[in-house]
């Protein structure tokens, strides 16, 4: 149907967007619709934050008269700043139609508007349109003057155009012209300025990009930036998520370029562990904070680390796990390697504290895995060491007699012929051979010497573990003398403790021990 609206006041409901990507790739910190009205006018929306499917709600009205102009002019714009925008923000999306061309859209109250694609998507904008009679009421719209923005709006605007403008064409002289407009927008707002954080994000994340691309930027003075802008916007602040996100990625970049430093990841991990509290579990930023270049890559770049027991390396054990929380594929791992840590720390200090806590996580680890989970066979054999450790310390027969169950069903996991086989074996014949220190049952000791065989059949010259074979097998064999007299074993355990020694370095944990033997 065709409606004339010539002169009419209409009524704009603006509902939502869906299909909403940012030109920049930058995340932002809301979305909001820009209408022109006339040349020195225009009318904006609120600012709504980007949900995880890349759509967007506003429902906010406007009345309009279709006698300002011929034709609706409007705009989807990404702002950068929930708290106070910087600047009109960066162009997702603009649409020109004339008034009767959107009255006539369809037969139902609501109108999809299609603008131009970005990355090949095109972005999606919900609108209800209706004239109004003369007699209802018409609220004059907030309408915000166009041309008469002070400079620091003005070099903002330009500097987003050109980011964006860059990202697409990688031309490195667009990339240097947004730089510029930035740092001259920053030069303008001094410490104090409501408008400096805004403008130290915009900067530093320009030059984060020249650093990605070709590294001819200080990463060291781009870091500075973000903190700088992060300590702007204390906790309570809108837009402290954001900038936390944008430091936990400027870390990650240094990472990766860095030769994996340890520092920039454990850091990382600590912001994402407040950054996720702050984070709704619907919205865009959550998605990509919890995301696989997000939480994911931190977790698993954490993970491959080698557990340390010290108190700082524990701490950073302990944030992981909270970024594990039930239901999260990498609990499992993150408790052992917890557990593992505190055992560490037990051994250095003999905590007994820390040997129950890393019993718990272990027992919690092995809980979360199903029979056939590749990794239970190294939850079980970890479990199985702590409680080891225990039994060690203070002498409970159950926890050696769960200890040697548990390197049962390690061994069982290692069927022959699986390239780690020679640790269960071993374990179980140490463990095995404990037992019969205490309680003299020699089937232990015959068993712990046929294990120790085997061990080191799978351990030929050469092999790192040879040393440790060779003196656990001897160690039984004495024992075995020592409660049997045969003297056929104290000669061959002579021999072994011998052929050990000579791969034994002088700092070697068993080394004082073979020489007394």
């Amino acid at each position: 149907m065709s409606v004339k609206s010539q002169g009419r006041y209409i009524k704009l409901e603006v509902i939502g967007a869906k299909n909403v990507q940012v030109p920049s790739q930058r995340i932002p910190a809301g979305i909001h619709v820009s209408i022109i009205v006339d040349s020195t006018r225009r009318w904006k929306s609120t600012i709504g934050v980007l949900s995880s499917d890349e759509s967007v709600a506003w429902g906010n009205t406007v009345t309009l008269s279709s006698g300002m102009s011929p034709k609706l002019s409007m705009e989807i714009r990404a702002s950068f700043e929930l708290d106070r925008m910087l600047g009109n923000g960066e162009v997702v999306g603009k649409l020109e139609t004339s008034w009767d061309a959107l009255l006539d859209r369809g037969n139902g109250p609501f109108v999809d508007i299609s603008f131009p694609p970005v990355r090949g998507v095109c972005p999606c904008l919900t609108l209800r349109a209706t004239v109004l009679q003369p007699n209802d009421n018409q609220d004059s719209a907030l309408l915000e003057s166009i041309g008469t923005e002070c400079e620091i709006v003005r070099e903002t605007d330009a500097g987003h155009e050109r980011l964006a403008s860059y990202v697409t064409s990688q031309t490195v002289s667009e990339l240097s012209d947004a730089i510029y407009h930035f740092q001259s927008v920053l030069d303008q707002c001094p410490v104090g300025h409501p408008d400096r954080a805004g403008a130290l994000t915009n900067l530093a994340w320009a030059r984060l990009k020249g650093y990605i691309q070709y590294n001819f930027q200080d990463i060291d003075s781009i870091t500075s930036l973000f903190r700088e802008a992060l300590a702007s916007r204390p906790q309570g602040h809108p837009d402290h998520p954001l900038s936390i996100y944008h430091l936990v990625d400027v870390l990650l970049w240094r990472f990766r370029k860095e030769n994996f430093t340890t520092v920039y990841i454990h850091e990382s991990a600590q912001l994402c562990c407040k950054l996720l509290a702050l984070c709704p579990e619907a919205t865009y930023l959550h998605s990509i904070v919890a995301g696989k270049n997000g939480v994911d890559y931190v977790i698993g770049q954490c993970n491959e680390l080698e557990a340390e027991g010290s108190d700082e390396g524990i701490h950073i054990r302990r944030v992981i796990l909270e970024l594990c929380p039930l239901g999260n594929k990498h609990r499992p791992i993150a408790l052992d390697i917890l557990g593992w840590a505190l055992r560490l720390r037990f051994e250095q200090h003999g905590s007994t504290d820390d040997l129950d806590e890393s019993i718990q996580c272990h027992r919690e680890a092995v809980s979360l895995c199903s029979e056939g989970d590749s990794e239970r066979n190294e939850y079980l054999n970890n479990l199985a060491t702590s409680l080891w450790n225990r039994f060690q310390h203070q002498g409970n027969y159950h926890d050696l007699n769960d200890a040697i169950s548990l390197y049962e069903e390690v061994l069982r996991l290692c069927p022959v012929g699986h390239k780690c086989r020679d640790f269960p074996l071993d374990n179980l014949g140490v463990a095995l051979s404990t037992r019969f220190k205490q309680r003299g049952d020699v089937s232990d000791i015959n068993r712990a010497i046929s294990l120790h065989r085997q061990a080191l059949t799978l351990c030929p010259p050469g092999n790192s573990n040879r040393d440790y074979r060779l003196h656990n097998l001897a160690h039984a064999l004495y024992m075995i003398h020592d409660k049997l007299g045969v003297s056929e074993d104290i000669n061959e355990a002579i021999d072994l403790y011998r052929d050990s020694l000579q791969l034994m370095q002088h700092d070697h944990p068993y080394r004082s021990q073979a020489l007394c033997n």
